[in-house]
């Protein structure tokens, strides 16, 4: 193949791609639902947030994720086998006539007798597929995942396709699953409207009050805490309520007993830091129980490109040492540090 045409394919995919991620920017999909409801292992609400007004790129896609892509397909052949029947893609962008809400769905399955299950953008079939991927470990004792012709499924890909069915009016919704190499499963979602309209609520609540407004909604760790809130406000405290004292204290006890715990102590960090917010310090009465603020900024001088300009500049002047010096110097904010008081101790 001719390297233009290669070149040129590239750039139709890469261009495909960002319209792609600008649409999803209008609304929320199917997975966006289970994150916003805090149903979602992979995503956040935070995260979602970010996405929709720009300030973070895109999800991706992880090697998990990009493997049950590639994956679909084959799942898509089984269902057909196991079932008898048809589908077929449908690549439209759907969009809900009075909710922010917004998808492109896997598949239409093809009604019986018929050779079509939509017709341009019109939906002429009462069922969709969504195929997936899963842990062959994933059926194990504990698990969401009921038995093949159930409903039971993960919350998350329940609204999943709750939301797919609001969207295209279908009655219900097929979850195909190839659990590692070993097992196929296939279960039957029906739309349930009490369910469609709790989603409809929860999606415009979002869009409206974090989305429109600017408004970030609570982080759920402390990595999406120390991004919204990087600075500490000066002489801004928390009173600790049970909740924040209790995790202090198991803050304190997990540093006490090192690093074989550092799983459990940043479990308590991301509970602990988003209630903190912006706050410096954390006293309960009298008592000063933490501060959490920034250490000083930092510089930082690259000698090397320093010494190459002094180098390449045959008129150098002595005087302009600090002029150079300032300009191959990047100042570097301090990041916040919670830091544990003495006394703390007294509640423990």
């Amino acid at each position: 193949m001719p390297l233009s045409s290669c070149t040129s394919r590239w750039v139709t995919a890469m261009n495909d791609c960002t319209a792609f991620h600008a649409e999803r920017q209008t609304g929320l999909g199917g997975s966006d639902i289970g994150a916003i409801l805090g149903l979602n292992p992979w995503r956040t609400p935070f995260q979602v947030y970010q996405e929709k007004i720009g300030e973070a790129a895109p999800f991706e896609g992880n090697l998990q994720t990009r493997f049950g892509s590639y994956a679909e397909e084959f799942v898509a052949r089984e269902y057909c086998q196991a079932t008898g029947r048809q589908v077929q893609r449908f690549n439209a962008m759907l969009r809900h006539p009075t909710a922010p809400l917004i998808g492109h769905v896997d598949r239409l399955v093809v009604p019986e007798g018929q050779k079509r299950a939509s017709y341009k953008s019109e939906i002429r079939t009462d069922l969709g597929l969504e195929a997936k991927t899963a842990s062959a470990f994933a059926t194990g004792r504990d698990s969401d995942w009921g038995e093949s012709g159930t409903d039971q499924v993960p919350e998350a890909y329940l609204t999943q396709t709750a939301v797919y069915m609001a969207l295209t009016g279908c009655p219900q919704w097929d979850l195909a699953v190839m659990f590692g190499n070993q097992e196929f499963r296939i279960y039957r979602l029906r739309r349930d409207l009490e369910l469609e309209a709790m989603i409809l609520d929860e999606a415009t609540r979002f869009w409206r009050d974090h989305v429109e407004a600017r408004n970030p909604p609570t982080p759920s760790s402390e990595a999406e805490a120390r991004q919204r809130w990087p600075r500490h406000s000066e002489g801004r405290i928390v009173e600790a309520d049970q909740e924040i004292a209790a995790l202090l204290c198991q803050l304190a006890d997990c540093k006490r007993r090192g690093k074989e715990v550092a799983d459990e102590e940043q479990g308590l960090k991301d509970r602990l830091l988003p209630l903190l917010a912006d706050a410096d310090s954390v006293r309960q009465g009298e008592l000063s129980l933490a501060t959490y603020r920034a250490n000083k900024p930092s510089q930082k001088t690259d000698w090397s490109k320093l010494a190459l300009a002094i180098m390449s500049w045959a008129d150098f002047d002595t005087d302009q040492t600090a002029e150079w010096l300032n300009k191959y110097t990047t100042t570097q904010p301090g990041a916040r540090v919670l830091r544990l008081a003495k006394d703390l101790e007294r509640l423990l």
